[in-house]
């Protein structure tokens, strides 16, 4: 069995010493009794392989503080062939980790294998895991993949550097990545929609922004803010390098190195520190005014953020809570602000390693070591600690309470640690309405002389397309999603005094509307996905509804079950041929992308068409595609 050669011990939790090695929980008043028996701790031999603990002793629940030493249940055990490498990371009810004997493994948070796949290294730099269970982890040293549920590819992309932080996603998907000086975003598909070069080496990790989009700090100690679709970033000068960002539905956090804390917000295309924050430490936890700073430009948010709130030492951690911001520093200083960037409270926790991590919940903040898990309120009362030894791997909290940790005994651990935990709501793209449709075809009726005129509308379409197929379509992209929605969807308008516009879907003819619905799936964002299943259901042409199901298949994503469900109705009833063999598809093409159909009513399309009465070549086609998605294939 391939691994480090490490001993291989389990991680146990300790607090007060009970049985040798078993882990335990200690209640917040408990710790200085834990430190006078430190020395008895270090010296409390670890047996080789102990066996879980029977449950919580006496103390209080996880929901109040406790003075009583608890022991930890061990929900489950997991063996990895080696030493985590990577991981784990916890998103979308699942864990993700590569172990080095080059596996990379998912399951449930409850412990149910779902996916393992053979990696060629070790160790991946980063695997960050999407809204909808998906990862993406390194491919090489200057490449990136992004795996479907199950662990399996569905795109990877080389960048031509190495990235220098983990990528994120966006809310619906589209990914972030910084490699070099240049900052890109992918569609969940793969396709790349924009790039720019940021000018100067980063030095933050990228982070999703307030509006969805990516920001990053670049070491000349400048904050970028941008849209989604790319475009010209909101931008600051912070005096400071910028150490770590973080962000809430409308504020952006950024750490500084020199252990500032400021709270920043757009003003066009500025960042500026938020009134609040200005005002020094101290401050009421209470939502104070949001205006600007009243200086002008980048300089005015360095000058603006002197009196801002300021660790002791060095950055570590950062994190955006319902409640505000907290900051961890390498002297163990745990800062808390409120949404305006005005200090709460901070607490001594101790020294913590560089590995530190904070994860903050509605009412709670998580700071995790490989030594030590500790929850505090939002108030800074310390609620539980978990003490780990021979931890191979730095911990992650998931939302469930539960603690996972990866042991040098070839082990990942699933602790019991906290109550149920809620996150707040992040920052989000927008979607796609039909009174945001409609307004784009009123627009282009204004300009245009025949704005639902076949031959004008393929030529905007053509334009439309060679911005996606290069990559480039970046800024322009929500006002040409709304464009091909309004063409799909045969809700264009004809111009003021033209008279009287025939009844029926403008553009009459049926290839613009097949054509939007193809640049639709290409741009591969899943706010599309209502537009599209909307034209699927009630576009009078077949072409026009298989391009449609198509086009949802190109995308890759059904966030929200209604393509499918769509399927599965009009599968109820006798689809033409072109149309049931393009839902036959869209469906595979769905489940290749998501890795599992959580959603059973693809399955029930597949098994309608499969056994209606359709060509033989059809009905085996879905009968293929029901037998690769019923075996997890």
């Amino acid at each position: 069995m391939s691994g480090s050669g490490s001993p291989r011990r389990f991680p146990t939790v300790v607090g007060f010493p009970t049985v040798a090695g078993f882990p335990t929980v200690v209640g917040g008043r408990t710790i200085a009794a834990a430190a006078m028996l430190a020395a008895l701790v270090a010296l409390s031999p670890c047996a080789a392989q102990p066996s879980p603990p029977a449950g919580s002793a006496d103390g209080a629940p996880a929901g109040t503080p406790s003075g009583t030493a608890v022991e930890a249940d061990v929900l489950f055990r997991f063996p990895v062939g080696g030493v985590v490498s990577a991981g784990p990371a916890i998103a979308a009810g699942r864990a993700w980790l590569l172990s080095d004997s080059k596996t990379l493994y998912v399951l449930t948070i409850e412990g149910v294998a779902i996916g393992k796949r053979a990696m060629a290294e070790r160790r991946s730099a980063f695997i960050s895991c999407d809204a909808y269970g998906r990862a993406a982890v390194s491919s090489g040293a200057t490449g990136i993949a992004l795996l479907n549920k199950a662990g399996r590819e569905v795109w990877r992309a080389e960048l031509g550097a190495a990235p220098s932080s983990a990528p994120v996603f966006a809310s619906d998907g589209r990914l972030f990545v910084a490699a070099g000086s240049a900052l890109r975003a992918f569609a969940p598909n793969g396709k790349r929609l924009w790039s720019t070069d940021l000018g100067s080496a980063p030095g933050t990790a990228v982070a999703v922004g307030p509006g969805g989009g990516p920001a990053i700090g670049l070491a000349d100690g400048t904050a970028l803010l941008f849209s989604p679709d790319g475009g010209p970033p909101a931008a600051a000068s912070l005096g400071s390098a910028p150490a770590i960002l973080a962000s809430s539905v409308s504020r952006l956090a950024a750490l500084l190195s020199d252990g500032r804390l400021l709270v920043l917000e757009r003003d066009g295309e500025a960042l500026r520190p938020v009134s609040g924050g200005s005002g020094g430490s101290g401050g009421s936890g209470g939502s104070g005014g949001s205006g600007g700073s009243g200086g002008s430009g980048a300089a005015g948010a360095a000058g603006a953020g002197e009196g801002a709130p300021r660790l002791g030492s060095g950055p570590v951690s950062l994190a955006a809570s319902p409640e505000g911001f907290y900051a961890l520093g390498t002297d163990g200083t745990l800062l808390a602000v409120d949404g305006d960037g005005r200090e709460r409270w901070r607490n001594s926790i101790g020294s913590v390693g560089s590995g530190a991590a904070l994860a903050a919940f509605a009412g709670r903040v998580v700071v995790s070591s490989r030594t030590a898990v500790r929850s505090y309120g939002s108030d800074g009362s310390l609620y539980r600690t978990l003490r780990l030894t021979n931890a191979a791997s730095s911990p992650a909290i998931a939302p469930s309470g539960a603690v996972f940790a990866g042991g040098a005994d070839w082990i990942l651990y699933a602790y019991r640690f906290e109550r149920a935990l809620v996150a707040g709501d992040g920052p989000a793209v927008a979607s796609l309405g039909l009174e945001a449709v409609d307004a784009a075809a009123a627009e282009e009726s204004r300009w245009s002389l025949a704005p639902y005129d076949d031959d004008a509308v393929m030529r905007r379409l053509y334009d439309i397309e060679k911005n996606v197929e290069s990559g480039t379509i970046g800024d322009e992209a929500t006002a040409s999603s709304l464009y091909s929605a309004a063409v799909a969807l045969g809700r264009l308008d004809a111009p003021f005094g033209s008279g009287a516009s025939a009844s029926g879907p403008a553009p009459s003819g049926p290839l613009p509307r097949v054509y939007a619905c193809g640049l639709l799936g290409a741009m591969g964002l899943p706010r599309a996905v209502p537009i599209l299943v909307e034209v699927f259901e009630r576009d009078p042409d077949p072409a026009v509804r298989a391009a449609a199901a198509s086009a949802v298949a190109a995308i890759g994503l059904d966030p929200e079950g209604r393509a499918l469900g769509a399927f599965a109705r009009a599968a109820e009833g006798r689809l033409d041929a072109r149309s049931a063999g393009a839902v036959v598809d869209a469906i595979d093409g769905l489940y290749r992308a998501s890795g599992a159909l959580d959603d059973r009513s693809g399955l029930l399309a597949l098994v309608r068409i499969a056994g209606g009465d359709y060509p033989r070549e059809l009905r085996s086609k879905a009968q293929r595609a029901l037998t690769r998605v019923s075996r997890n294939e």
